[in-house]
């Protein structure tokens, strides 16, 4: 991975997105889980986990070739979170909701608000890219939740 180039694509977006968030970049999520993006709504910050990045872009294109489309993509979308009118409100709703399907269907609907902003950002630049990006990353809320059962039965048999 080019650090440079990467900062090139990081510049690019946020100058795009007109917006002054700060991005840091580190190599790995701290938890068991595959998370290489973060948005701190507290901080006003996003984190980019590279190495994060790279395994995930090898799982979905078993390649690192599409990386900086990739980390753009993903940079993108926690943008999107920062830009969302709906965090505050939906964010508190998270905390105070119990049960399993409403708190999916809550932060299903932070990511959708996420991806359109991030669809609104960038999409038509690289398409194939960006939805089978966004397609990975929302399957696992379509998954649960019956309403989309429909959808995640043709997902799994386009794959």
């Amino acid at each position: 991975m080019n650090r440079i180039l990467i900062e090139r694509t990081i510049n690019d977006v946020l100058t795009r997105s007109n917006s002054q968030i700060e991005v840091v970049l580190e190599h790995l999520f701290p938890g068991k889980r595959l998370i290489g993006g973060k948005y701190n709504l507290d901080e006003n910050r996003i984190t980019l986990y590279l190495g994060v990045l790279e395994q995930q872009c090898k799982l979905l294109f078993d390649s690192l070739e599409p990386f900086e489309e990739y980390v753009r993509v993903v940079l993108a979308h926690e943008l999107g979170h920062a830009h969302d009118p709906e965090l505050d409100y939906l964010s508190e709703r998270l905390v105070n909701i119990r049960g399993k399907l409403s708190r999916t269907r809550v932060s299903l609907r932070l990511e959708e608000n996420a991806w359109r902003y991030a669809d609104d950002l960038l999409r038509r630049e690289n398409p194939a890219i960006f939805d089978t990006i966004m397609g990975y990353s929302l399957s696992g809320y379509y998954e649960l939740l019956p309403e989309y059962a429909h959808y995640a039965e043709s997902a799994a048999t386009t794959a």
